[in-house]
């Protein structure tokens, strides 16, 4: 088992349980950024608008980590995660102008999915990283031309920001193809002239 990887999941879910209890301090509201509360970009996504939707995305990050144990490295999933929560912030703040307030860490989930899948793939697990490539794609497909799921946005009380789960998985992209540029480049013999 690879500890060090539940350690770690376990441990955001504990940090993101005791701002839960202080959200109106952590969540994304575009009247605080333009006060210069940027840190809100990243602790929008470690809270949460009730306990439902808490549960639902520590269940969906437990079930990553019992996913991909084994071929999930605890550094991918760390710099992962940072790079995808910081980036799906951003890309919400800058393009969904509409967005007046944001909480959850839905759309840093859906980018670690993918970024999972990819590391599965690149440990030759190949029915893993298929598999849940092709869940994330149709789920994010599915939302994009049916709209969200009507329960789940009576679950967390709130509307479901899609967006947040495409910035995920297109971010999530990036980061692949920069790691794949990054070993491509590692592999190539060095040509002195």
């Amino acid at each position: 088992m690879n500890i060090k990887l539940i350690s770690t999941i376990v441990s955001i879910a504990f940090v993101s349980f005791i701002m839960q209890w202080w959200q109106a301090d952590f969540i994304y509201t575009r009247k605080a950024m333009e006060l210069g509360q940027w840190w809100r970009i990243v602790t929008s996504q470690f809270v949460h608008t009730n306990w439902a939707h808490y549960l639902l995305n520590m269940s969906s990050l437990g079930l990553l980590g019992l996913l991909f144990y084994t071929t999930l490295h605890v550094r991918t999933f760390t710099i992962s995660l940072f790079l995808l929560v910081l980036s799906v912030g951003t890309c919400l703040h800058i393009f969904v102008t509409s967005l007046h307030w944001y909480a959850g860490l839905s759309g840093a989930l859906y980018g670690l999915y993918v970024v999972a899948a990819y590391s599965a793939l690149k440990k030759k697990d190949y029915f893993m990283g298929i598999s849940v490539g092709l869940l994330v794609s149709g789920k994010v497909a599915a939302d994009h031309f049916f709209g969200a799921i009507h329960d789940n946005s009576s679950l967390i009380d709130a509307h479901v920001v899609i967006e947040a789960h495409n910035y995920g998985v297109l971010s999530a992209f990036v980061l692949i193809a920069l790691d794949a540029i990054y070993n491509y480049i590692k592999r190539k013999p060095n040509k002195t002239i």
